[in-house]
């Protein structure tokens, strides 16, 4: 019987939403786009990339962005300034979450189920200044490797 790859990206989303350094900031708003209007802060994943791995058969390599959105600086939102702060701090959770990561699988909320094995490569996190948006970003790259479940 032929296994299916799940989807990375929807992986990836059930990992995040499983830490609680990341829940309790963001609670589950994780995505791969950011909605208009969205309560901040909030994370948009990306998959930019990947490839199968040369050292094992049925895994995968999936190279994601990951930013990290913040409103504005206060308690209620009130200050002018963009929270840089707390998105870096929303960045740096997702760094250490994924370096400490160990073999787990994750099933979606959709059902879709796959072991992740680790992380690796991760860039960042760097600030990203759009002073248009009014928004703190932060964002980091990191590798994701994974597979079906067996």
């Amino acid at each position: 019987m032929a296994q299916n790859l799940p989807d990375g990206e929807i992986l990836f989303r059930s990992f995040l939403v499983d830490k609680t350094s990341i829940t309790d900031i963001v609670s589950t708003r994780v995505a791969t786009r950011l909605p208009q209007n969205a309560t901040l802060p909030f994370l948009v994943i990306t998959q930019v990339g990947g490839q199968p791995s040369a050292d094992e058969a049925l895994i995968y390599e999936a190279t994601f962005m990951v930013d990290s959105y913040a409103g504005k600086y206060g308690s209620g939102g009130s200050k002018g300034q963009p929270d840089y702060a707390g998105s870096y701090n929303l960045a740096k959770n997702i760094v250490s979450e994924t370096f400490d990561a160990k073999p787990a699988k994750y099933t979606s909320d959709g059902g879709e189920t796959g072991i992740i094995y680790g992380f690796y490569s991760q860039s960042g996190p760097s600030r990203v200044d759009e002073p248009e948006l009014g928004l703190a970003r932060y964002n980091i790259e990191v590798v994701m490797v994974y597979g079906a479940v067996t």
